[in-house]
């Protein structure tokens, strides 16, 4: 499985939660939330910026922020800048076409996923990263760490 757009979905979560409670988001903290490096955290920030769903700045107090308030960034916009060539699932066109199903298997599958893919950016489209945080501070309920939970 593809894990890029939950990883860049954390990062902006993150980075959303970060400039609430005044702390920084670095390469190097954000790669520590991922048990990741901090080089595969710029690799998935790169289509985030260009998208400018992310702006950096550099020196003693730079790092990442928010291009634009949390509510106007989708997880739709999200998803298609990290994943823009890809499908939800792949085709075989190896298959020798003997019968109607081997024959037709690959154009239906490939309507099957451009439906799903439209489905779930649907899905994706109305939900905004402020609708994220609040979901997930939800399921938290208060478990979460002093000095991990969002500022008041």
């Amino acid at each position: 499985m593809d894990t890029r757009f939950s990883s860049a979905l954390q990062i902006i979560i993150t980075v959303a939660v970060n400039e609430k409670n005044n702390t920084r988001s670095t390469s190097d903290a954000l790669a520590a939330k991922l048990d990741a490096r901090p080089s595969l955290v710029r690799k998935l920030v790169a289509p985030l910026m260009h998208k400018e769903i992310l702006v950096s700045s550099e020196g003693y107090q730079g790092g990442y922020r928010l291009g634009r308030p949390a509510g106007a960034i989708y997880l739709s916009e999200i998803y298609l800048a990290v994943m823009p060539d890809k499908k939800i699932w792949g085709t075989r066109d190896d298959i020798p076409a003997d019968c109607f199903i081997s024959s037709n298997m690959n154009e239906w599958s490939a309507t099957l996923s451009k439906k799903a893919e439209q489905a779930l950016l649907g899905l994706l489209g109305e939900k905004s990263v402020e609708d994220a945080i609040s979901e997930l501070a939800h399921i938290d309920g208060g478990k979460c760490p002093v000095g991990r939970a969002i500022a008041p």
